[in-house]
């Protein structure tokens, strides 16, 4: 009669049971959630090995990746110091070092309540130190801007001692906001418009330069060859004419004042 109760025993006890079985690069943190009787709370020794260990069911498991995550961060309408609105779409990468102490003296929600609202600060006073063409067009600036902001964070995270270890972040590049480049847009528009405008009045004028200087050049070679208007004229249309002829295969020459008619 011993062996059927024991193995009822057995049965009870695991089926009261959770198995814990974090993947490669994950640690399990436990957190204890007694009926009547202990303390609860996260516990601090967390499961670490991948495979698979047993706890009690009042106890929870919570995976945590402690690989390196990313975690994206957006920001709209921080002012640069040309007091143009920018947007900004930032990056946060970081590894998180001690799952189960971070949760049990962080919570769940550790970047929303410790981080989130002072990394926009933080952001914003790097922002407003230079303007937007510096942000936007200049690789040197924007690097500078990334390497203060990491440092600030990295010294926030240390200050409130997160057992977070803070890789690197990005801001991405700036662009102004919609307002803003709907702005930058017509502005161009009308910029090129204005450029082209004025190339196709330098044209005329170039042409109009030119045209002049050979009326005078021709002027000039009249004179002094003697000619009037009416033969200067006769001789520029016999070198056309000449100047056809040699490139046609019959050619002739009609006299001035004789009309011909072909059959």
């Amino acid at each position: 009669m011993r062996y059927p109760l024991l193995t009822a025993a057995l049965l009870v006890s695991l089926s009261a049971c959770t198995a814990v079985s974090p993947e490669p690069g994950q640690q399990a943190v436990l957190v204890d959630k007694p009926l009547v009787f202990g303390n609860g709370g996260v516990r601090l020794d967390d499961v670490r090995n991948p495979g698979r260990t047993y706890t009690w069911f009042t106890t929870d498991k919570i995976y945590i990746d402690v690989t390196p995550q990313t975690v994206q961060v957006g920001f709209d309408d921080f002012s640069s110091s040309d007091n143009i609105l920018l947007d900004f779409s930032t990056q946060i990468q970081y590894r998180i070092t001690a799952p189960a102490l971070l949760l049990s003296r962080f919570g769940q929600n550790w970047f929303q309540n410790n981080v989130a609202s002072q990394y926009a600060a933080i952001v914003r006073d790097q922002v407003k130190r230079y303007d937007m063409t510096r942000m936007m067009s200049d690789p040197e600036t924007a690097k500078q801007i990334d390497d203060a902001v990491t440092a600030s964070v990295r010294a926030l995270v240390k200050e409130q001692q997160l057992p977070i270890e803070i890789q690197n972040i990005t801001l991405g590049r700036a662009r102004p906001n919609a307002n803003v480049l709907e702005q930058m847009n017509l502005t161009a528009a009308q910029q090129q418009r204005v450029k082209t405008l004025a190339e196709a009045t330098n044209a005329e004028r170039q042409r109009e330069q030119e045209q002049v200087a050979k009326a005078d050049a021709d002027n000039a070679y009249r004179n002094r060859m003697g000619l009037t208007p009416e033969q200067y004229l006769a001789s520029q249309i016999a070198e056309l004419n000449a100047s056809a002829c040699k490139e046609a295969k019959a050619c002739y020459m009609v006299p001035s004042g004789t009309s011909v008619v072909a059959h």
